[in-house]
């Protein structure tokens, strides 16, 4: 190889040397994008403290092992999931602030006596879920009904319309979410593998997912369907903070976190 390299390289060559020179240097920006997963959710909320009736566009993209989750509203927040690091941002675009959450390390610093009250609380979560056998044509998927009734510390009804077409697995953005999976407050305890196991009895991948759920007095009512499931090119800059942010503290002003599918 070095002998070739060594020779001259004669005027007939040269364009030619010229062209691949050009291909090598553009090769970091032609790797600068992985391509990703794009869902497009529309969420619909009614009955919150009496305010009224939401509805907000999500668009989630998921790469290089993170979620974001951005929000349509000019008042909403950011969310970047990332489950390695256990980090939770949330960008705040309008005043270019961002507030993070260690999850691990947020538990880790719970008092013992809190979190055993806690687990005690979450352990009595009763699920239970039915397949219908109901099945209906939503949007691009096929999609089969079940009923989920959850009874504990909220009581909560589900419709879950689920799509076995759509190969997703996003439990590990779920988990990290909403602190639970093996290493969240139940671990890997009866009453969470017993939860586990009957949240496995749905099929798919939830593409309608209708809530009803009892809280302070009042019943909140919310609607998630999606849209759009599609692979396209993102850059990784998606999932970083932008320059020119500022941190804050989370519990001085915490935003509102974008719906997520």
């Amino acid at each position: 190889m070095t002998q070739y390299l060594a020779r001259p390289i004669s005027k007939g060559a040269l364009p030619a040397v010229l062209a691949l020179l050009m291909t090598l240097l553009a090769l970091p920006a032609a790797f600068a994008e992985e391509e990703g997963l794009y869902i497009e959710t529309l969420n619909h909320t009614s009955g919150l403290m009496g305010e009224t009736p939401t509805e907000e566009l999500s668009k989630t993209y998921i790469a290089y092992g993170k979620m974001k989750v951005a929000s349509s509203k000019s008042d909403g927040a950011d969310m970047i999931l990332d489950p390695t690091t256990g980090t939770m941002t949330f960008l705040n675009n309008a005043k270019k602030e961002y507030y993070q959450i260690d999850v691990k390390s947020m538990m880790e610093g719970m008092s013992q006596p809190g979190m055993e009250q806690m687990r005690a609380m979450m352990e009595k979560t009763q699920i239970k879920v039915e397949d219908t056998g109901e099945t209906r044509k939503i949007g691009d998927w096929d999609c089969t009904k079940y009923e989920v009734t959850k009874t504990g510390m909220m009581d909560i009804q589900q419709e879950i319309w689920a799509a076995k077409d759509v190969d997703l697995d996003l439990d590990r953005f779920n988990n990290l979410m909403s602190m639970s999976g093996p290493n969240g407050l139940l671990g890997d305890s009866a009453a969470a593998k017993a939860q586990r196991a009957e949240m496995e009895k749905v099929k798919g991948y939830p593409i309608l997912t209708k809530t009803r759920m009892q809280m302070m007095g009042s019943t909140m009512e919310t609607e998630s369907e999606v849209k759009v499931i599609r692979h396209e090119p993102m850059p990784a800059s998606m999932f970083e903070i932008p320059d020119g942010y500022t941190l804050k503290d989370m519990m001085a002003a915490p935003p509102s976190a974008a719906g997520h599918p």
